[in-house]
């Protein structure tokens, strides 16, 4: 009798430290990250005013505003499952292009464009939170690439803040009608290319409706 009540100690003990190892953060770079982040976002906040341009700070209104609703959730999903590697990647490109806008701000024209474009992907990632069945950040989205009647383009993508940038960030294993990979979700562009035919990028939202985890896009291709 002694021995089973052992090994049904035992048993629970197991079970208990498996459950708190699954709750706890693997890393602190979220925080560093979040923190950094924020503090651009009141840097910027004097010289989008300053700009006097009406659409501007709306845009940066509805960015802080939204920031402010993910980083908590976010620092609760790091606390329960700990963020995955390339989720906080996207968090840190996202930084170092709002430090870029800050420094840079008189000599960036797309200042606008910038801060739409980050405000659709922390809303992406808001909403794929919101939609899944544990309220978790680690949700990786399959998207799958069709490139119409033509196959055999090769698939490529980068963030879409990235949109000024000669960078391919991204590049799918295999070419249509297989192109298929995972993605954090967030707001990027994709393209196709083949040989010396190269798609205009196109933006595409990738989040999560109702716990779905694949997206399928159908990309225009290239003219020859």
């Amino acid at each position: 009798m002694r021995q089973l009540s052992r090994m049904v100690i035992s048993i629970f003990t197991a079970i208990y430290i498996c459950s708190c190892a699954s709750y706890t953060p693997k890393s602190n770079d979220l925080t560093k990250v979040l923190l950094e982040t924020k503090q651009t976002i009141i840097n910027l906040k004097d010289k989008v005013a300053a700009s006097a341009n009406d659409d501007l700070i709306d845009a940066y209104n509805q960015l802080d505003s939204k920031y402010e609703g993910l980083a908590p959730l976010l620092e609760k999903c790091n606390e329960k499952y700990a963020l995955s590697p390339e989720y906080i990647s996207t968090l840190q490109e996202t930084k170092k292009t709002l430090d870029g806008l800050d420094k840079n701000f008189d000599q960036i024209d797309d200042k606008k464009f910038i801060l739409n474009a980050i405000y659709q992907d922390f809303d992406a990632k808001m909403q794929t939170i919101n939609n899944t069945a544990k309220n978790d950040a680690t949700t990786k989205i399959r998207v799958v690439v069709n490139s119409g009647k033509e196959e055999g383009f090769f698939v490529f993508g980068k963030l879409s803040f990235e949109k000024e940038q000669e960078i391919k960030r991204f590049r799918f294993n295999q070419p249509t009608q297989n192109a298929t990979q995972d993605f954090v979700p967030g707001y990027y562009l994709f393209w196709l290319e083949k040989d010396d035919r190269v798609g205009t990028p196109e933006l595409h939202l990738i989040m999560s409706n109702s716990g779905e985890e694949e997206k399928m896009l159908v990309l225009e291709t290239p003219k020859e």
